[in-house]
């Protein structure tokens, strides 16, 4: 069974990989809305695109941090024998 940590790195992990296609894809809307007129719809394809970067920053950390405590809480497999 999978701790709490390793549920948290799998999805900031999927979060950080999949969010920038999501984010090209919104902003590519949002030129498609401004070349055909519609103003408000692109600037809210561009807020909503800002708010995706902003949760991708958030998932780069997650990972970043969760990947470090994982490593700091994993058993040490070394053993202290010489020779």
């Amino acid at each position: 069974m999978f701790s709490i940590l390793h549920r948290v790195l799998t999805w900031s992990v999927l979060l950080g990989l999949f969010l920038p296609v999501v984010i090209v894809l919104v902003l590519g809307l949002a030129g498609l809305l401004e070349g055909m007129g519609d103003h408000a719809g692109g600037r809210f394809c561009v807020r909503v695109a800002i708010g995706l970067g902003v949760g991708w920053a958030c998932s780069l950390v997650t990972t970043t941090v969760t990947a470090g405590i994982t490593i700091l809480e994993r058993p040490d497999k070394t053993s202290d024998k010489e020779g």
